[in-house]
């Protein structure tokens, strides 16, 4: 791939391209000019290849924004941008290559088929002229000038779009779409056009051409992947999921509604938050800040501790500012605030559980009524089997999507009453992300001797707030390249084959092993995966 080590199809460019010269003095042979041929018809597969493999990256760019357009949507949108440009350029050239085919074989030249050029089916395979008279031009104000200018405009947007410290993707990108002119002979410079089109065989001009598009293809792919690793360079890194329930009150009267929210709070166990309580307020800067006096908490398990005063009957407020530490080393401050009501104790009905089942496995289910007993409580619910399992209870959600309620019946006086119920979404489980095993490698560059050591794919839920939930990859493909041609290997199960092995060894520095199709099945049946891309460093 760009940035590093030569490939092999690479190499036998640049030597073709060595003995060139040597050959243009002489009357070029049928056999060299065949040779062109199939370099050509190489170098055209290799476009298909990675524009079917792009496509898939631009699917996959798809189906993450519609789960997550917010997250997603940005990059998506580069994408495609970067999709027009890179197609547009590529047809561009392509019309160029029709119309030196034209100027030498006439306008019903043979070799044009379906709107493409078949190297093949070229008459005047070695008319030297006609490169030079269209692309180079009299006065080097030929076609090549346009499309030098094309690359750079592509090349600089490619650019535009990549950080500084990204240097592999952006050295492979500058690699693929240089168009600086060749260093000066004997005190003469010319130019890029020149260089590529001038006292050529018109069987090398095409040749040329296509090698561009497949430059262009593979500055694509590169910058594709950079988009791609970019969707969750900016997240918070959590490692601790807990269940949170936030009542809209903590006195309710009888026959009024009692409402929480519930969801789930993510911390990062590794840095602790700093709490403060007190006034705050918002700078002309937009950040918020304490003023007055005020007070920090005693922060444990990442949470900051609390103790209100319960002195006196009546309601309280309080709040603050939280303030934690950002991916990119700012301290980011977020406010808060809270009441609650100091009352006589008196009997409440408080259910904890999640507001989200998960379609396919057993979903835990704690309920209690203060007052009753455990044998004494009942709960039932609509769309969904409710088990007992411990001490507490488990849900089966009967089918993907749509509601649960769950109402709570206690046993008062030798009667069943409803004590009170709420609804619940149904929630597929997410994805598990592919990996290597047992290195934990995901897409990126990595050393021959990382993923030679590597056994198999694995599949595993990063994050997800159930416990002991398992998939196991049962097949994929790993796509690379073998010299000139693109190699896909079909495999059932997680282990690498000795047909994988050896295309892994077989792979040399900066070439790209992809891995796609991953399937996974869990408890919920089979699953896509998105693909892994490793780069040979």
């Amino acid at each position: 791939m760009a940035g590093g080590k030569e490939t092999p199809r690479q190499k036998m460019i640049g030597m073709m391209y060595l003995f060139l010269t040597a050959m243009l003095a002489l009357n070029v042979s049928k056999s060299v000019l065949d040779s062109f041929v199939m370099v050509n018809d190489s170098l055209t597969n290799t476009v298909e290849n990675f524009t079917e493999k792009n496509n898939s990256i631009y699917a996959d760019f798809e189906k993450q924004a519609s789960m997550n357009e917010e997250k997603v949507g940005v990059w998506r949108d580069l994408a495609n941008e970067v999709k027009r440009q890179s197609n547009e350029l590529v047809e561009f050239i392509n019309s160029l290559k029709i119309e030196v085919v034209k100027a030498s074989d006439g306008e019903d030249a043979p070799a044009i088929v379906d709107g493409d050029v078949v190297a093949k089916l070229i008459a005047a395979k070695d008319n030297l002229n006609v490169g030079a008279q269209i692309m180079v031009g009299p006065n080097n104000d030929g076609k090549g000038v346009d499309l030098r200018k094309k690359i750079d405009s592509f090349r600089e947007y490619l650019l535009s779009k990549t950080n500084e410290e990204h240097k592999i993707t952006r050295k492979g990108i500058e690699k693929n779409l240089n168009t600086s002119p060749p260093p000066p002979k004997d005190g003469i410079q010319v130019s890029w056009s020149h260089h590529h089109f001038a006292n050529m065989p018109l069987a090398a001009v095409i040749t040329m051409m296509t090698k561009m598009q497949s430059d262009i293809r593979n500055a694509e792919a590169d910058i594709l992947r950079y988009f791609y690793s970019q969707i969750s360079a900016q997240d918070y890194k959590f490692n601790k999921l807990d269940p949170v329930v936030i009542p809209s009150g903590s006195y309710v009267l009888q026959g009024e509604k009692y409402e929480a929210d519930v969801f789930i709070a993510a911390q990062d166990t590794t840095q602790q938050p700093s709490v403060y309580i007190g006034d705050y307020r918002k700078s002309e800067h937009g950040r918020y800040e304490m003023v007055g006096s005020y007070d920090s908490l005693e922060i444990i398990n990442g949470r900051g501790y609390y103790v209100g005063s319960t002195s006196g009957i009546g309601d309280r407020e309080w709040g603050g500012l939280i303030s934690i530490k950002a991916p990119d080393g700012s301290i980011q401050r977020y406010p808060f605030k809270q009441s609650y009501t100091v009352a006589r104790p008196t009997a409440i009905i408080s259910p904890s559980a999640n507001r989200v089942f998960y379609y396919g496995v057993d979903n835990p289910l704690e309920v209690s009524v203060p007052g009753l007993r455990a044998d004494e409580i009942r709960p039932r619910a609509t769309n969904a089997r409710i088990v007992k399992k411990g001490k507490g209870y488990a849900v089966r959600p009967e089918r993907k999507g749509g509601t649960i309620k769950v109402s709570l019946y206690g046993t008062v006086n030798g009667n069943q009453k409803l004590m009170g119920s709420s609804d619940f979404s149904v929630k597929e489980i997410p994805n598990p992300t592919p990996l290597l095993l047992p290195t934990k490698a995901k897409s990126g560059d990595i050393t021959k001797a990382e993923i030679s050591i590597a056994k198999g794919l694995d599949a595993v839920l990063e994050g997800f707030i159930m416990e002991n939930i398992s998939y196991q990859v049962v097949s994929y493909t790993l796509s690379t390249m073998d010299g000139r041609f693109a190699v896909d290997e079909r495999v059932q199960g997680a282990t690498f084959t000795p047909k994988v092995r050896d295309m892994i060894n077989k792979a040399s520095r900066g070439q790209q092993l992809t891995f796609v199709d991953i399937k996974a099945k869990g408890p919920d049946g089979i699953k896509d995966l998105s693909p892994l891309f490793f780069k040979i460093k």
